[in-house]
């Protein structure tokens, strides 16, 4: 992942802190409100920049290149700088300490190949970000140490922001560094589907406008891929996006969860193990977005359509997909009624 691209399917939890952390001033605020008083107080934070490329396509589905900033140290009368190695790690992997040593040598590697000449290297600083169960182990740990033996090991120390162990009353910084630590640690312990609006209120009244809704899109989307959606949830998605965005938003959001929506339903019949599983499992999705496109477009529906639309069940995959195309066109809510 160093210097090649990472271009399979990545896991959910993943992709949320890449996309997230690729914007350098919300990984400024975590590094600042996370690492050991030491290093928080030794570097300038408005200096921290990414290095190396794109983290995650437009499409929030690929994974091109590592986290790695660059920032200045303060206080020197010389251009130092540190090179930081942010790492998420959420399963057991007894040889992260080895991973990120080569993460180091291979940014290294690529100012040996620059047209500037090297002197010095810059610092290497490496983190993990965790929200697993067991430690990560030393280089000391891995290594075999014949008795006897002196002399210096190749080791890196590893600044570790635990997200499991944090109280989430207790989080502090950005609200977005709070929404993602809180995501991570809720989804780790089971209580996503009962925290998700708190976590997606912690912004609201945010100034920076036009970070919320691909904020806001990346958090609805972590929930989706991490736990099963019920119809709850996605009435929760709506009202809580129109809040924070606006109608209009709201609605092109939602537009893009439907497909999500429907694979999940597509999922869930596959669960069954039986075609007439996977039947009703794919017209329940749809059946879902057709409810949603309709709160969106027209704030709210009759609790007599929403109970009429969940009978449609019985009137074939044909009708109901007819119905939920006209759901996301029609002019008015009394167009569609007039339909049915």
């Amino acid at each position: 992942m160093a210097d090649a691209e990472k271009s399979d399917a990545p896991h959910p939890h993943d992709l949320l802190v890449r996309n997230i952390l690729a914007d350098a001033d919300i990984a400024a605020d975590l590094l600042r409100n996370y690492l050991p008083p030491e290093w928080a107080l030794a570097l300038e934070w408005d200096s921290l920049k990414r290095e190396g490329g794109e983290t995650v396509a437009p499409d929030l589905s690929k994974l091109v290149g590592d986290l790695r900033y660059s920032a200045r140290f303060k206080g020197s009368g010389e251009e130092l700088k540190v090179f930081i190695f942010l790492e998420h790690q959420s399963r057991p992997d007894r040889f992260m300490t080895f991973r990120m040593l080569e993460y180091v040598f291979a940014a290294w590697r690529r100012q040996l190949s620059a047209p500037e000449k090297v002197t010095r290297f810059p610092y290497p600083l490496a983190v993990v970000l965790h929200h697993g169960k067991k430690p990560i182990p030393s280089m000391r740990d891995l290594i075999a140490i014949p008795p006897g033996a002196t002399g210096a090991l190749p080791d890196l120390s590893i600044c570790l922001i635990d997200a499991a162990a944090m109280p989430v009353d207790q989080l502090r910084g950005h609200p977005m560094v709070c929404a993602l630590l809180d995501s991570l640690q809720s989804a780790s312990t089971g209580v996503l589907s009962l925290r998700m609006r708190k976590i997606l209120s912690r912004l609201r009244g945010l100034a920076e406008e036009r970070r919320i809704k691909p904020w806001v899109t990346a958090l609805a989307r972590y929930y989706t891929f991490v736990q099963k959606v019920v119809q709850d949830d996605i009435d929760d998605f709506a009202s809580v996006f129109t809040e924070l965005c606006g109608r209009k938003e709201a609605k092109e959001m939602m537009m893009t969860f439907a497909e999500t929506f429907e694979k999940k339903g597509i999922a869930k019949g596959r669960a069954e193990g039986r075609t007439e599983g996977r039947t009703e499992g794919r017209t329940e999705g749809k059946i879902e977005s057709m409810i949603t496109f309709l709160e969106c477009r027209f704030d709210g529906i009759p609790d007599a359509l929403r109970k009429k639309l969940l009978k449609m069940r019985d009137n074939g995959d044909g009708r109901i997909e007819e119905m939920l195309k006209l759901a996301a066109t029609c002019r008015s809510l009394k167009e569609f009624q007039k339909a049915l």
